[in-house]
């Protein structure tokens, strides 16, 4: 498989219809309580196609969460996804030829560094505001391990690492997939 440049046009089209796909799949996560953020699928969908396509997805979601939660301090998440999107083209799309390591490199790298990025997000922004917008999941094993005398930093990033392993594995694999399904389609469209 190889990675074809998708028009400016496309990609924003695509990056549209993902936001809305992306926000569709956070908010049943949410409201269901899943321990997932469930986030960044589509995002990773998009990056796929290019970074306009990834940015558009991951900023749209941003501010979906800002008037969702009525905190602007939400759009500082935005950086997790910018992290996804760039990450995706250093790693994968770059390349013409696809390779299940860069895939999976992506993955490790994504979970690590996002979850870095959140928990220096929550420590600097929301710690003082108690729940004020984690999943149940992770509020739980941030308090627990803030309980056993580690840090806020640390313990928001302990928290998220097991969370992230699953989220970005769902979101890194499900995204190409659904991305390798959605490309076929187009191919077949000749966009």
């Amino acid at each position: 498989m190889t990675f074809q440049k998708y028009s400016i046009k496309t990609q924003i089209i695509l990056g549209l219809i993902f936001t809305v796909c992306n926000i569709l799949v956070a908010y049943v996560a949410q409201s269901f309580q899943w321990p997932f953020f469930m986030d960044m699928i589509f995002v990773y969908v998009g990056s796929f196609f290019g970074i306009p396509c990834g940015l558009i997805v991951g900023l749209g979601h941003s501010f979906w969460t800002i008037f969702y939660h009525h905190n602007f301090l939400y759009i500082f998440y935005g950086i997790c996804c910018i992290t996804g999107t760039l990450l995706t083209k250093a790693l994968v799309t770059r390349h013409e030829d696809f390779s299940w390591i860069r895939l999976s490199i992506l993955f490790f790298l994504s979970t690590v560094i996002i979850s870095f990025e959140g928990s220096i997000i929550y420590s600097v922004f929301f710690a003082e505001k108690v729940g004020d917008n984690e999943n149940t999941t992770i509020m739980f094993l941030t308090y627990t391990l803030i309980m056993q005398n580690l840090s806020v930093q640390l313990s928001a990033f302990l928290a998220r690492l097991p969370v992230n392993l699953i989220d970005k594995a769902i979101a890194v694999f499900g995204g190409f997939g659904i991305f390798h399904f959605s490309s076929r389609l187009l191919s077949k469209q000749k966009y």
